[in-house]
């Protein structure tokens, strides 16, 4: 087997500690050096940012120096001595001064003097392992740094200075100089993380699972998570799947044990037991397993802590500093040693009050004890607790643990129920898909069918999401071996059915899988309620029935009320927003997803937050608020692995992308996806790809996109903005079916966007076969009805093509809609907002130019520049110099 190096080449994140050294570099470039303290764990990765900050300068007159302090055997000034004669030839002799304190001054004469024809960067690696001398040194030097070019870097460990470490006085020394500054580089988070990992894999296939052990193993220390996916990969094979809990590799395990080198046996032995009660533990607790009492268990934590191995959480309960160090001295026991260990400690932790009990330990030592029952028992209630409180991802590894010993089927099939809701929370929608449909298939082999219709169709409407073919299947084959006496889970059924039937488009097929359902069940089964008036409620929209939907989704959210769940809860009204803006409802809309987003916190679930934020984005872009759609994009995920999320935020982050000029959104939203969209557009992405297209001079590719968005489907509702795009830019047959749709979708009374959508729907098209004077008259019935619906971008591209440029105009910069605006205002027009002064400082700050450059160009005050800068985005309305830049570009000489 051939096994490819797993190592992450690109460097990731750090980007404040970078700008922060780059900062300082330019402070010391202007004789104001200074020295800075780049602190963290081992491992963490400063090594690797002092070289990438290094790297940077690699086309600049800098000089760099730099030497490593030793472990053993380091000689007196070593690695300041290294570091110079990598800058300079000439040796520097030691010995001839008569003080240190004129060994001092020799040596910083010599810096001196490089300094004053390069400017230097001077690196010290590994502090903590400095010589007293190197320490004194850089204690000097650094009071007199101010006054040269040069910027020392020094590298430390924090966890190694503990109280008893020599080098501690005098690294505090350093830092309390006034030059000198600290970096403490914590762990690598959230997105940096799984960029990391996925950098470091480079395309080596590793199951989700291992990879989110690993990320929470690893704690976000590189080096650590480098390691651990190496050892994944090298326990992997096309044959044998990797374990969910990769071993700790030897490089990791003999770091980590050489913290216990500084302990005593007696120590050793307390610190050792601790480990195996876990990573959190009490002190009563390690005592009762010790059979020793508090004064020499609080000497030997004492001792841990001030070596950085433990650290005192809350009075008289302690915690390993990082879990791969627990777990480095718990592997030190033989495998046979362990289970009697845990179950002599969860023996007495039964037997604690139960308001001091623990689950979560329980759970854990009857597991480690290889007590099936009572491990079963215990973890299905930790997950249960950790669930309640929104732990997601501790809840899956209690269940996980359940699974393991869990021998009943039912029991097994609840549990991997639990574990597909809790990965839906955190937003893993292929596992939870695949999790939902173990369950269901358990279920039915326990005959417990009502459940099993539960599980297949929370599993097809995932699969929807993701994108998996046939959704349906599944259910449709459960209806044909149901039998009609199992009125609940047929009903459950059809109400599945019914939802992906309104969402591909078919409301009367909708509307007879509704028909379907017992009313018994409606009244009486857990959930089924609330389904059915969620399809109601959307069927209600799709056909126009305003006041239907009203009342449908009014009881729809009181049976999410009924659920507990606030993520459900959240659902309800973040789709009610959707529904509402369809509808032109803004002030309805807007509660909605401001409830929405309240809940969804709460919740603390990323999917239902970056769902809320993306369909807020929609409902501010339809109402021409664009600045506020734009931030709600960028609380939307490019990594989020839900196809509902992406495809909006992909939607309407290519229009906003376009209507504001914003090539940070088009390069996320509409190059970052065109391959994966373009190949199966939801009707919704086909407005923003299609107008990005055509601006980039892609006609054709644009009208094919247009053609695969245009879905075949019985109404469309909801895509006036990609249905115009079709009007536009569409081929003449895609341009019939689009127009169809339109008529549909406005066959009712209700004042509904889609009337003045298809009133200027012909207005384009009477204007592309040169009926102007039709086009004007229907554009300008148009403009009125996006007027009462208060849809101001489409009111203004209805000016337009009526004739009325000004009125457009006025509405796209009250918007901010910098691309029409640029496109339909003229240099003058500029002039005569802006005075000349006003002009100015806008025209020098568009062309990149800090407000301290235009302030000494123009021989006027700092809080001139603001204040004439501020004036100017009021006028502009504008509120960003990307804006500024893109509005004055047209018009810059």
């Amino acid at each position: 087997m051939i096994v490819r190096p797993v190592l992450c080449r690109p460097f990731i994140g750090r980007r404040q500690e970078l700008a922060y050294l780059r900062e300082r570099r330019l402070e010391a470039g202007k004789s104001h050096g200074g020295l800075v303290l780049v602190a963290g764990d081992a491992g963490v990765g400063k090594s690797r940012l002092i070289a990438e900050f290094c790297k940077s300068l690699a086309y600049s007159r800098w000089k760099i120096g730099s030497g490593a302090c030793l472990e053993f055997a380091s000689r007196p000034y070593g690695p300041i001595l290294e570091a110079l004669s990598q800058v300079n030839r000439a040796k520097l002799e030691l010995g001839a001064a008569s003080t240190q304190r004129e060994q001092f001054e020799a040596i910083a004469e010599r810096f001196a003097s490089i300094a004053s024809r390069n400017a230097l960067i001077l690196v010290v690696e590994d502090l903590h392992w400095a010589d007293a001398a190197t320490l004194e040194f850089l204690a000097y030097l650094g009071a007199r740094l101010n006054r040269m070019r040069i910027l020392a870097i020094a590298s430390m460990r924090a966890d190694e200075l503990h109280s008893d470490h020599p080098a501690t006085s005098a690294t505090a020394k350093i830092a309390r100089n006034a030059r000198a500054g600290v970096i403490e580089l914590g762990p690598l988070r959230g997105s940096e993380l799984r960029q990391f990992i996925d950098e470091a894999l480079s395309g080596i296939a590793l199951p989700d699972g291992v990879r989110r052990a690993i990320a929470k193993a690893g704690d976000g220390n590189p080096f650590y998570t480098e390691e651990l996916l190496k050892s994944a990969v090298e326990e992997s094979s096309p044959t044998s799947k990797a374990r969910i809990q990769p071993s700790l590799p030897r490089t990791v395990h003999a770091t980590l044990l050489e913290r216990m080198r500084p302990l005593d046996d007696a120590e050793r032995r307390v610190v050792t037991q601790a480990a195996v009660i876990g990573r959190t533990f009490g002190l009563d607790l390690l005592g009762a397993t010790l059979g020793c009492d508090d004064a020499l268990l609080l000497r030997a934590l004492r001792r841990a802590r001030n070596l950085q191995l433990v650290e005192e959480i809350q009075p008289n309960v302690f915690r390993f500093r990082h879990g791969l160090t627990r777990e480095a001295i718990y592997r030190e026991f033989l495998s046979a040693e362990l289970p009697p260990l845990h179950r002599a400690i969860a023996l007495a932790l039964e037997n604690t009050p139960e308001s001091r009990r623990s689950l979560e330990a329980l759970a854990y030592h009857w597991w480690a004890a290889n007590d099936p029952v009572k491990a079963a028992h215990y973890n299905r209630l930790a997950g249960d607790e950790a669930a309640a409180i929104y732990a997601h991802e501790d809840a899956i590894a209690f269940y996980e643990r359940a699974l393991e010993v869990e021998a009943d089927a039912c029991s097994r099939a609840t549990i991997l129920h639990k574990i597909a809701d809790r990965r839906l929370a955190l937003g893993s929608t292929s596992e939870a898909q695949a999790a939902y449909s173990a369950a269901a298939d358990v279920f039915r082999a326990a005959r417990e069918y009502d459940r099993e219709a539960g599980c297949r169709v929370t599993a097809a409407i995932t699969a929807y999401g993701i994108g998996l073919p046939n959704p349906t299947r599944p259910l449709e084959e459960m209806l044909d071996r149901l039998a009609d006496t199992e009125h609940v889970a047929r009903s459950r059924v059809h109400l599945g059915l019914a939802w992906l039937a309104a969402t591909f488009g078919f409301p009367t097929r909708a509307l007879e899988h509704l028909d379907r359902v017992d009313q018994r069940a409606v009244a009486d089964a857990e959930g089924i309620a609330l389904r059915f008036h969620n399809v109601a409620a959307f069927v209600a929209m799709t056909v126009g029935d305003v006041e239907t939907f009203r009342r449908e989704h009014t009881a729809w959210v009181t049976a999410a009320e009924a659920t507990g769940s606030l993520t459900t809860l959240a659902g309800a009204y973040t789709n009610g927003a959707m529904c509402r803006s369809f509808f032109g409802l803004h002030e309805e809309a807007q509660a909605d997803i401001d409830r929405a987003l309240e809940l969804a916190r709460a919740a603390r679930s990323r999917h239902s937050e970056e769902s809320v934020h993306a369909f807020a984005a929609m409902c501010y872009l339809l109402r021409g608020d664009l600045e506020p759609a734009r931030s709600e994009l960028a609380e939307v995920s490019a990594a989020s692995e839900n196809r509902v999320n992406i495809t909006f935020a992909t939607a309407w982050g290519s229009i906003i992308g376009a209507t504001v000029d914003d090539q940070t959104l088009i390069d996320r939203w509409f190059d970052g996806f065109e391959s994966t969209i373009g190949a199966a557009p939801e009707p919704e992405c086909g407005a923003g790809f299609a107008e990005i297209m055509v601006r980039r001079g892609r006609h054709q590719d644009a009208a094919a996109l247009l053609h695969r968005a245009l879905p075949d489907c019985e109404l469309l509702r909801g895509n006036v903005l990609t249905l115009l795009a079709v009007a536009r830019y569409g081929a003449p047959a895609d341009r019939v079916r689009a127009r169809r749709y339109l008529e549909r979708a406005a066959a009712t009374n209700a004042d509904l966007p889609e009337h003045a959508a298809l009133q200027l729907f012909d207005a384009i098209a009477c204007a592309r076969s040169g009926q102007t004077r039709e086009a004007a008259a229907l554009a300008r019935r148009a403009a009125e009805g996006f007027r009462r619906l208060r849809y101001p971008l489409l009111e203004a591209q209805a000016l337009e093509l009526a004739g009325d440029a000004a009125g457009a105009l006025e509405l796209y910069r009250r918007c901010g809609a910098l691309h029409d605006v640029r496109r339909l205002s003229s240099a003058s027009e500029i002039e005569g907002l802006l005075s000349a002064r006003e002009l100015e400082v806008a025209t020098l700050a568009a062309g990149g130019r800090s407000n301290m450059e235009i302030a000494r160009e123009l021989s006027i005050t700092h809080k001139t520049v603001e204040k004439h800068l501020g004036s100017a985005y009021q006028k502009l309305n504008i509120s960003s110099r990307t804006q500024l830049d893109a509005y004055l570009t047209p018009h810059r000489d």
